[in-house]
């Protein structure tokens, strides 16, 4: 049996299993998308109360799967909520689509630094000041970039389609949400 791993990540995807564990999406800095069983995490004393929601960035104990792509979280540290995401319903839209995306274009347990590393970015920006349909864009074009799908002129609909992809459903809904709603106030 290996020996229990220590990970940093964002959370960007959480579903019940069975009456009381989570399965979580993360991903990882070192070791891409990994996807996490919290056993017993909606129990009212499990020691990860308060510690699994979406977009929090956090340091995950677990042990590693024999096989599959399952592994067991032990332990959990919230090191960033994010909780600026909150604040509309668009940002948490907007937030969740570009989780999507990376999904999108990543595989499971491989390393996509850069990736990690515009996502926590995106996050930040999204905390800090009002979601836009310009900066939505601008993290569709460096998505696809680092995915090596970009092309002049054409918009992330396009690139998806010339590889018979789908381009997630919540993109629709974001724009809807930022077309008709009125501009945020900035964080203060």
């Amino acid at each position: 049996m290996s020996e229990p791993q220590t990970v940093r990540g964002f959370i960007i995807g959480r579903m019940p299993f069975g009456n009381t564990s989570l399965i979580l999406k993360t991903l990882t800095h070192p070791h891409g998308r990994l996807t996490f069983m919290a056993k017993g995490a909606t129990r009212p004393k499990s020691p990860f109360a308060g510690q699994i929601d979406l977009f929090y960035l956090a340091d995950f104990l677990y042990q590693p799967a024999r096989t599959g792509e399952m592994h067991t979280l032990r332990e959990i540290k919230l090191v960033e909520a994010h909780l600026g995401l909150r604040r509309s319903y668009a940002h948490l839209v907007a937030a969740q689509y570009f989780a999507n995306l990376v999904e999108a274009i990543t595989e499971t347990a491989t390393p996509v630094p850069a990736e990690y590393e515009l996502f926590g970015k995106a996050l930040t920006y999204l905390c800090e000041s009002p979601v836009s349909w310009r900066a939505v864009e601008r993290f569709e074009q460096r998505i696809l970039t680092m995915a090596g799908i970009a092309q002049a002129g054409h918009d992330l609909p396009h690139a998806f389609q010339m590889l018979h992809h789908k381009v997630p459903a919540l993109r629709g809904d974001l724009l809807k949400l930022l077309v008709s709603a009125p501009p945020s106030p900035p964080a203060g």
